[in-house]
C-alpha cells in the first residue's frame, strides 16, 4: 500500500475522480480496435489540417435571487454569465495561436414558471463594463440547483451550436475541453476530458493503461448510449510521464471520438485522429508552475478561460453593481 500525490491544487477538483466499475458491461466493448489491449505508440500520420482549434465555456452564478410574491410563495433564481470561446493554433506551431471566436451571454433564470422582463443593470461609475443586460428566462422547476443547471446548459447548447458551426469548415480539428457535444456525424470534432470520473474499463484493461508512457495511447473501445447516433470512441492517452511520488493515472486524459450507428465504419478514422492527436497534443501541454491542473490543462484552453473571465467582468464588482440595482428596486 502507498500514499501518492494527487499533482491537481487543494483549490480544483480531483484529477482522478473514478467510480465502481459499471455493472453492465454491456454499455462497454473493449475490443473494437485491438482483441488484446496493449500500450500503443503511434506513428504520427500527416493529415491535412490547417487550423486546431481548441473550444471551451465557462460560467459561472453572480448572485442568487428570490422572486417573492407576496404571502403566496417565492421562487428561486439567479443572475450569471457564460461565455464560450476558440482559440485557432497551427499544428505545425509555426503561427501565433489567436482568438477566433469569443461570445459572452448573461442570464436572469427565474424558476416555477416564473416571468420577468430583461434586467438591465447600469454602472453609476465611468469605466464599469457598461450596461449588464441579463436575459430573463423562464423555467418551470421550482427547486434551487435547476436555475444553476440551465444557466450550465445554456453553455453546453452554446459549445455545441458553435463546435457543430466550426467543424464544417475545411481541413480543421475542433477539441471541446470536455465531453464531445452530441452534434452527430461531425467526425473532426474530439472531446477532450481532463478528470475520470468513471472507469467504463475492467482491471486487466486499467493494469494496461497504468503502463502507459508519454505519448502513448489505451487502445480505442466503444462506449454505448441509449441513442446510437450519439455513441463514441474513447481512449486513454498519457501526456506526460508522472513523477515517481504521483498515482499511476497522473497526467492521463480521455479522448471521445464519434462512433454513431456504424462504429465499424467509423473507427478507421476515429484511430487516425487518435494517433495523431497523441503524437500532437503532449506539445500543448501546460507545466504546474503555470497551472495547477498540469500537465491535463492545455495552454491554448487556459489562455481561452482567462480571457473569458476578463470580458465577463469582476466577479466582486458585478456583485456590488447587482446589490446596488436590487436596493433602489
Amino acid at each position: 500500500m502507498r500514499l501518492r500525490l494527487d499533482p491537481w491544487g487543494v483549490e480544483m477538483e480531483l484529477a482522478y475522480q473514478a467510480e465502481e466499475v459499471p455493472a453492465q458491461r454491456s454499455e462497454v466493448v473493449l475490443d473494437v480496435e485491438h482483441s488484446r489491449w496493449q500500450p500503443l505508440r503511434p506513428v504520427p500520420p500527416t493529415l491535412p489540417l490547417q487550423q486546431l482549434l481548441f473550444l471551451d465555456g465557462s460560467r459561472r452564478v453572480e448572485a442568487r435571487v428570490r422572486l417573492e410574491q407576496g404571502i403566496s410563495g417565492s421562487a428561486f433564481g439567479a443572475l450569471g454569465s457564460y461565455g464560450v470561446g476558440v482559440v485557432a493554433c497551427c499544428p505545425q506551431q509555426n503561427r501565433p495561436a489567436e482568438f477566433v471566436v469569443l461570445e459572452v451571454e448573461r442570464l436572469c433564470v427565474i424558476g416555477s414558471s416564473q416571468t420577468l422582463p430583461d434586467l438591465t443593470v447600469a454602472s453609476s461609475r465611468a469605466g464599469q463594463l457598461g450596461m449588464l443586460t441579463y436575459r430573463a428566462v423562464a423555467i418551470a422547476e421550482s427547486e434551487p440547483e435547476a436555475v444553476v443547471r440551465h444557466l450550465q446548459f445554456a453553455m453546453l447548447e452554446a459549445e455545441s451550436r458553435l463546435a457543430l458551426r466550426l467543424s464544417q469548415q475545411p481541413e480543421v480539428l475542433v477539441i471541446c475541453d470536455g465531453p464531445r457535444p452530441r452534434i452527430g456525424e461531425a467526425e473532426r470534432v474530439v472531446g477532450y476530458l481532463k478528470t475520470i470520473h468513471e472507469l467504463r474499463i475492467g482491471e486487466p484493461e486499467l493494469a494496461v493503461v497504468r503502463q502507459l508512457e508519454e505519448g502513448e495511447r489505451s487502445p480505442l473501445y466503444l462506449l454505448k448510449g441509449v441513442a446510437s447516433e450519439h455513441d463514441t470512441f474513447q481512449c486513454f492517452l498519457r501526456l506526460r510521464d508522472p513523477h515517481p511520488w504521483l498515482y499511476s493515472l497522473a497526467g492521463m486524459v480521455r479522448l471521445q471520438f464519434y462512433a454513431g450507428r456504424t462504429p465499424e465504419q467509423t473507427l478507421p478514422r476515429a484511430a487516425l485522429l487518435a494517433d495523431y492527436l497523441a503524437a500532437l497534443l503532449p506539445r500543448f501541454t501546460s507545466r504546474a508552475h503555470q497551472d495547477p491542473r498540469a500537465p491535463q490543462q492545455l495552454l491554448p484552453v487556459r489562455v481561452l478561460e482567462q480571457e473569458l473571465g476578463r470580458r465577463m467582468g469582476d466577479l466582486q464588482l458585478i456583485r456590488r453593481r447587482i446589490t446596488d440595482y436590487l436596493a433602489q428596486g
